[in-house]
């Protein structure tokens, strides 16, 4: 069993909202932060319930956190950012308030949400007040300025042509991601970690995605494991390619398991006792 609290502010814009899950009968379970995908303007934290992920997590003896942010439609990077750091700092400023440890934090993004969740791992690290001590990152984009060439670059099949919408990374930055090397660096954790003191330490890291993902290519995940596995303050860094998986879907949920067991490896959770 588990205590939820919803619809809690965390910061004075419209979407900074968040919903809290913390196991029953615990004192103290690490917390993981769920930031959701949906080319950073659709799609909500509801959904982190995919997949039975919240019960898998507070069944593990880890407490939930699932966060909105302001989408690119409302306002333009860094808005997004902005958002990540009015939350990370609310909760670990009310840790005592709902019963979790402000110490022990993971963050878990998938797609755009994975985007801001390595965001929030690499900004925060450095800093013992904030660095993070895990980071599960679900077919991330990464670096923007490559995004697009990324997906004719790869060997992924069946890729479709491109439709007339406008790019989601380009509405991020309110710029052609691809034409414009600043602004599209400006908003790409890659580029930030390659700024980063090589010795940082960064939180135990798994990177996961799908070998024919035709929304963001798996280059952008091989090029961020490549520079992650050459840094010296590199720890603990897995990447497992979901061989047939595309941009999510059921064989990502099979994979659940074996993410929570990451997790609370990395935090030293403990299920909560037997009743």
């Amino acid at each position: 069993m588990a205590d939820t609290v919803r619809d809690i502010s965390y910061g004075p814009r419209e979407r900074n909202r968040l919903d809290l899950v913390v196991p029953e009968g615990m004192t103290g379970p690490p917390l993981v932060v769920f930031v959701h995908g949906g080319r950073w303007f659709r799609n909500d934290r509801t959904q982190v319930e995919l997949y039975d992920r919240v019960d898998a997590l507070t069944s593990a003896g880890m407490a939930v956190a699932t966060i909105d942010y302001t989408y690119s439609t409302q306002q333009a990077w860094p808005a997004q950012l902005e958002d990540l750091r009015a939350a990370f700092s609310f909760l670990r400023e009310n840790a005592d308030t709902y019963g979790y440890n402000a110490d022990r934090i993971a963050v878990w993004g998938q797609s755009s949400g994975a985007h801001l969740a390595l965001w929030a791992a690499y900004e925060q690290a450095g800093n013992p007040d904030t660095a993070l001590d895990a980071l599960v990152s679900w077919y991330a984009p990464s670096d923007l300025f490559n995004l697009a060439a990324d997906r004719q670059r790869d060997d992924v099949p069946d890729r479709p042509l491109p439709g007339g919408e406008r790019p989601p990374e380009d509405i991020l930055i309110n710029a052609v991601a691809a034409e414009d090397r600043q602004a599209a660096d400006a908003a790409s954790p890659l580029a930030f970690l390659e700024r980063l003191d090589p010795d940082t330490p960064l939180p135990a890291t798994l990177l996961m995605h799908g070998t024919v993902d035709a929304v963001v290519s798996p280059l952008q995940t091989a090029r961020l494991h490549e520079h992650l596995a050459g840094r010296p303050g590199t720890g603990l860094l897995e990447v497992r390619l979901v061989e047939g998986a595309g941009h999510g879907g059921e064989l990502f949920g099979a994979t659940v398991p074996d993410v929570v067991a990451f997790l609370a490896d990395a935090l030293g959770a403990t299920p909560p006792a037997a009743e």
